[in-house]
């Protein structure tokens, strides 16, 4: 990133530029994030403040960086929220641990922990449900019990 112009306001190329992030690009995390609303001239014309450009470098780093997806970076960007003053890097959404694996392995991979949890859901759909009454058993309708 080149040395910034000491503005009060940029237009959306200038911030396009600054940030290597493209117009189209932000103007949909306007939409996305409700953190980042530049203010806008009678015309239409997008304003952005510095407060704006930080914005959007927190945000491509959530995205470009750490690998979040949109909605866990507008939660991380969210007012209050803690990790939104400081910014710490926090574990990646999705942490694949076979990133040095093959296609094959990952595919593998992916194979048996789907099928450890279809085994999980079979196991909880044999269990009733708490609350609810015991199946009826054959021994049970023949003694007239309900």
């Amino acid at each position: 990133m080149s040395e910034r112009p000491k503005k009060l306001y940029y237009t959306i190329s200038e911030v396009a530029e600054l940030t290597g992030v493209k117009p189209h690009v932000l103007r949909y995390w306007e939409g996305e994030f409700p953190s980042l609303r530049p203010g806008k001239t009678r015309s239409g014309s997008r304003r952005y403040r510095q407060r704006d450009i930080d914005e959007v470098l927190a945000i491509k780093r959530l995205l470009y960086e750490e690998g979040y997806r949109i909605s866990g970076a507008r939660k991380m960007r969210r007012p209050g929220n803690a990790d939104t003053a400081e910014m710490s890097p926090g574990p990646a959404q999705l942490a694949m641990p076979f990133a040095d694996l093959d296609p094959q392995e990952q595919l593998a991979h992916v194979r048996g922990e789907i099928a450890a949890i279809l085994r999980l859901v079979k196991d909880l759909r044999g269990q009733p449900r708490a609350g609810a009454a015991a199946p009826k058993t054959k021994e049970r309708e023949a003694a007239g019990e309900a």
